[in-house]
This record gives structure tokens, sequence and C-alpha cells, in this order.
């Protein structure tokens, strides 16, 4: 109710300001909702009449009063009682009885669709999510991004956008060139089969490790010429040999094409393992490696240095060059405005010494040895999408750290004249868990199945120690669901754009900011509901049999489309998430405040909100990738 209340208000503020004689712009972001029952703001206020004001030089009490006086004549929404004005403010009120009518009718008309929305012409989004790389196992990074584009996929969905999920696969590039020579050096077959991920990465830090004591005796300084000679010599054949497995790789040699299809393939049994314990899914795997075999590399740098969007550089590498007036607003296909010439590049390097010194960002598509980088395998994404999906939006989600790099490829795209599509990149902060909470493999990450494990192992102690009635045979798959409550709403509700530390002692807790407590929350539900022998329909409750506590939670009840709302102009999970805490947070106080099956007054109707709440919480943490729970 309160989201059809607001687009009603946009709709009679835009008719009252120019009814009132004022020529003002009204955004539907300009309708603020307010708490439930604040006298003197409302429930939604607006404040443009101090812009208004300020244009016309008038007293922005006086605006907001004629613009008040225009929106009565006009009329207001269904469930809005009166518009008034405070300190400058236009304020509206609803009629709370109205309110609790239409918002539980609502809730029990859409059901598990409460919140979801039909778009007559929904936005094509393809989306890069999870992303690994392959020959290594998932790491807590991984499991953020999985988890943090799940959930905003699931929104970006039921609010009516046509929306595919690409696990783009980092499966191409030198590294695996590197990693190919050192398992022919190496490699262990009878290890690869036991555990091909952990000998995969044994040995591709074998390779990092060697390669870097090599170039600190280097630096060090030899004892005699023959050893120094010996060091270059040595660090050269692993270079130059990693670099030819590659250009084998890409070359369609046999060899080296079986054994990286042997990496691939046990990469994503193991990752598919994951997924599933996650209950994450993908609709399509096209790695890096696909625009490579496929030929849609050689199309974006025809394309590219045909159109003379790209140059040579002196040692015949193939960059697209950046000017610092490029980078505003590059993903926005409507505001993004770039410099196609080369006239300009050319001549900052006519003044620099090389590449590197001229004034321009170079991107490179083709690297002076002729192999392709990140950024022509992302280029080669967005041809492929638009054209063969005509996609509206690809969307990135990838940690804060490739900022610069993104805005960069989205610059590197309007020159090469993707025009239309929307390039939005998804940022996020790095993870990282207490120290000495858990071990690391050789030091260095963390992966996700040590932090499933360990949250699972926290869940069940709690399980036996605080669960009611709760059989042996059912502790697991309790402790499993409180576990994954326990990641994915930590991951979800912190802060996206910033680093987090992730606690699982403090995470996996029923009470305080966690997801537990708001599964515990659920369960209470659930139980009034079990208690009860039948909801009574939604049309024969008397809302006047509500309280102020009642009201409140029937508020928050109609939020929840608005909240929607902002995650998706947001592509940001977490306003769903502290959403969903709140909630839990109302309905403990109404639980602890009212009486339900027993109250004299309003017990059928209490029973309606409590099954309206029940759906809510089930509706928002579906969104979320979070089970509900019958018992807990």
């Amino acid at each position: 109710m309160l989201a059809s209340a607001r687009r009603g208000l946009v709709e009679g503020l835009r008719a009252a300001v120019g009814e009132a004689g004022y020529d003002h712009d009204v955004d539907p972001t300009d309708i603020e909702l307010e708490a439930f029952d604040d006298e003197e703001k409302g429930e939604f206020s607006a404040a443009v009449s101090f812009a208004i004001a300020a244009d016309a030089g008038e007293n922005p009490t006086l605006v907001a009063e004629s613009i008040a006086e225009a929106h009565r004549a006009y009329g207001l929404p269904d469930g809005v009682a009166a518009v008034t004005v405070e300190n400058g403010h236009v304020n509206y009120h609803l009629d709370p009885e109205r309110m609790a009518g239409l918002t539980l009718g609502e809730i029990d008309a859409d059901g598990a669709s409460y919140g979801s929305r039909d778009l007559p012409a929904p936005d094509r989004i393809i989306a890069d999510v999870s992303s690994p790389n392959i020959a290594k196992p998932l790491h807590v990074g991984h499991l953020r991004n999985t988890i943090l584009s799940d959930a905003l996929m699931n929104i970006l969905e039921v609010r009516g956008h046509d929306v595919t999920r690409d696990n783009h696969l980092g499966d191409w590039g030198t590294q695996f060139g590197n990693l190919l020579h050192e398992y022919v050096e190496y490699g262990d077959r009878e290890a690869f089969e036991a555990d091909p991920i952990a000998h995969l990465l044994d040995l591709y830090q074998q390779f990092e490790r060697r390669d870097g004591m090599l170039e600190d005796v280097a630096e060090f300084g030899a004892l005699t010429d023959e050893f120094e000679a010996a060091i270059a010599e040595e660090r050269t054949y692993h270079t130059d040999d990693g670099k030819a497995w590659f250009a084998r790789l890409e070359e369609g040699d046999p060899e080296a094409v079986d054994l990286w299809e042997g990496f691939r393939e046990a990469s994503i049994e193991r990752f598919e393992g994951i997924y599933a314990e996650l209950g994450v899914d993908f609709d399509c795997w096209l790695g890096e490696s696909f625009y490579a075999r496929e030929g849609w590399n050689d199309v974006v740098i025809e394309t590219a240095l045909e159109n003379d969007v790209a140059m040579r550089g002196p040692d015949d590498s193939v960059f697209i060059p950046i000017y610092d007036d490029d980078y505003d607003d590059a993903g926005d296909p409507d505001a993004a405005d770039v410099d196609g010439s080369l006239d300009r590049a050319r001549e900052m390097l006519e003044e620099a010494e090389s590449v590197e010194d001229a004034d321009f960002d170079a991107f490179y598509i083709v690297k002076s040895d002729g192999s392709t980088v990140y950024g022509t395998r992302d280029l080669a994404t967005i041809e492929y999408r638009t054209r063969e999906f005509d996609a509206d939006q690809s969307v990135y989600v990838v940690a804060s750290e490739q900022n610069r790099y993104f805005q960069q490829l989205f610059v590197a795209a309007r020159k090469m004249g993707y025009a239309d599509v929307r390039l939005e990149h998804v940022d996020y902060g790095m993870i990282s868990l207490p120290e000495g909470s858990m071990s690391t493999r050789g030091g260095q990450i963390v992966t996700v199945r040590e932090v499933l494990d360990a949250a699972r192992d926290r869940a069940r102690d709690i399980v036996r120690e605080k669960g009611r009635n709760v059989a042996d045979d059912e502790v697991d798959a309790i402790a499993r669901k409180i576990a994954l409550a326990t990641v994915k709403y930590g991951m979800v509700g912190a802060n996206r754009g910033k680093d987090i530390t992730f606690d699982i002692d403090e995470a996996v807790s029923l009470e305080g900011d966690t997801g537990p407590y708001v599964q515990y929350a659920t369960t209470r539900a659930y139980s009034i509901l079990d208690s009860a022998s039948r909801v009574p329909p939604v049309d024969d409750i008397d809302a006047s049999a509500f309280n102020d506590t009642d009201y409140d939670l029937i508020y928050h009840l109609g939020r929840y489309p608005i909240v929607l709302d902002r995650c998706e102009e947001r592509y940001d999970a977490a306003p769903l998430a502290h959403y969903l805490l709140e909630l839990a947070h109302v309905f403990n106080s109404f639980y602890h405040k009212n009486r339900v099956l027993d109250s004299e007054s309003a017990a059928a109707e209490r029973l309606v909100l409590t099954d309206a709440t029940a759906q809510v919480f089930e509706n928002g943490l579906d969104l979320l990738g979070i089970e509900t729970l019958a018992e807990m």
C-alpha cells in the first residue's frame, strides 16, 4: 500500500506544484518515507518547497502552504488522510485503519509475489557474477562476490528485469601457460586425481615462489659471473616456457588444450559442489576462454584497428588511448562523452619519450608478444552480449580494487561504438577474518570450504545448546541453514563499499544484527500460526481493533516494496538486509507487547498480521538466499 500511495503522492505533487504556479520537476525521491505516526512530519514528507522558494525568492512556508492547498484540491491517494505544512515541509499523514486494511489485503492477495513487479519493457541484464579463476579453490573473496551478486540478481528479477547470470570464469591468460609449464615439469598425475585443485594451487604457488626467489637473488647480486648468468638463464627459461605454453594454448595445440581442459573441468566440478551448498546457480559459464577460442577477441582487435580507435605501440602492442576527460559517466550510455580520435594521442606521444610517459592512459588489447589481455576479453564480452543477447545492461560484480580498470574498460567500450548498453560496475570491499579464527592454506588464502565448515560447527553448537525439542538427526540440517544465514546475512548486510572483517562467532548469534536473529523472528511467527486452528480471511477482520504497536508493524510491512526499489536503484541488496533486521526488531516488540491467540479484542486481527509478517520474512529472506526454519 505504501508503494502505491507514494506513487500517487508523486503524481499529485507534480500536479499541485504546477497548479500552485511553479515550474519545478518533481522526482520520486522528493517524497520521503518517515517513521510511523510522526505527528510533525507525517508518514511521508516533501521538501520541494525550499528549492522552489530559493528560485522564486519566496518564503518556503508560504510556498509549501500553496502546494499543500493545491494537492488537497487535486485529491490524496487512498489511505492518505491529510496534508499539512510544518517548518516549510509538506507532510502527508496516513489513515491507520485504511493503511492496515490495504496493506494486509495486498500481502494476502500477492503472497510470495508481494514486492515483485512486472515491467512492460524490462531491461535485459547480463551480469558477471562469482567469476573465480580456475585451478584455484574458491576463497572468501569469491564467497562475498557470489552471495552479494546472487541477492542482487534475485532482487532485479523480482523487480521485473530479465536477468542472465554469467559465471564469467577466469580461465585464460599467461598464468595458465605458467601453470602448464609447471605441471609438465613437476606435476604428479596421482596427486592431481586425488585433489586436483590443491595440487594445481601448489604448483601455481611453487612457480611464483621460485620466480620470486630467483628475482631476489638477481637483485642481491651473484657471487660469480657464471652464477649470475645461470640465474638469468633459469628465470628466462621458466618465464619464456610459460609464455610458449600459453601461445600453444591460443594456437589450439592438442597437448596444451587437453591439459588445460582437464584443469578447467576439475575446477568446475569442485566449484559446482560449493555453489550447490550455497543454493546458487548460473544461467551460463562463459569464461574468458570462450571469447578467445570462438574468435570474439579477433573481432574486437580488428574493429579497434579498422575504425581507428586503437593504435600500435613501438613494440607492436595495441592499445586504446584514454584521455582524462573521457572518464565522467562512461557507464551511462546517455551521459557518456568520449573522444574517439587518435589525433590527441599521436600529439601526446610526440611530446613524450614512451607510451608510459604520454599524457593518456593506454588500455591494452594486445601485448607486445601478440597475446591478448583481460581488456581484450572484456571488450569481446560486451561485443558478444550486445550482439547475441541484445543486452540493455552489462553488470560486473567485482571487488573495488578493480575500480580503475572498469572505468577504463567502460571508456574503451564507448570508443569501440557500444553506445546503447549500460555498463555497471558493482564493487565491494575486501573481506578478512579475525586473526587466528581459522587456518589458511599456506598462510595465503581462506577458502570458502573453511568458512562454511567453521560456520556450521558454530551453528551446531548453538542448536545443541539452545534448541528445544530438536531431534539428533535434525541438528545438522538446522545447523546448515543457520550457518548459511550467518554467512549470507553477514556478507550482504555489511557496507558493500568497505573492507570488512567477518567474525563467525558474532554472526552466528541468535541475538544482535545477524541472519539467525531474523530467522528466529520468523520461527516465532510460525510458532504462533501453528498454535492457531486457522487464520481468518483478511476481509473478516476489523482494523479498528489494532493498537499503535500493531499499526507500527503493519507500516513496516508496507515498506517492503519501497525497500526493494531502493535496492534496485543502488544495485545493492544491503537495504533489504537492514530492513529485515528492523522488521525482526519490530515484530519481536509486537510479540512481547501484544497478546495474539488469547487476545480478548484482536485475536483474529493479530493472527492475520502475524501471517502477513511471516510472508514478508519469507519473501525477503528468499531473495537473500536464506531459508526459514520451522524450529530453532
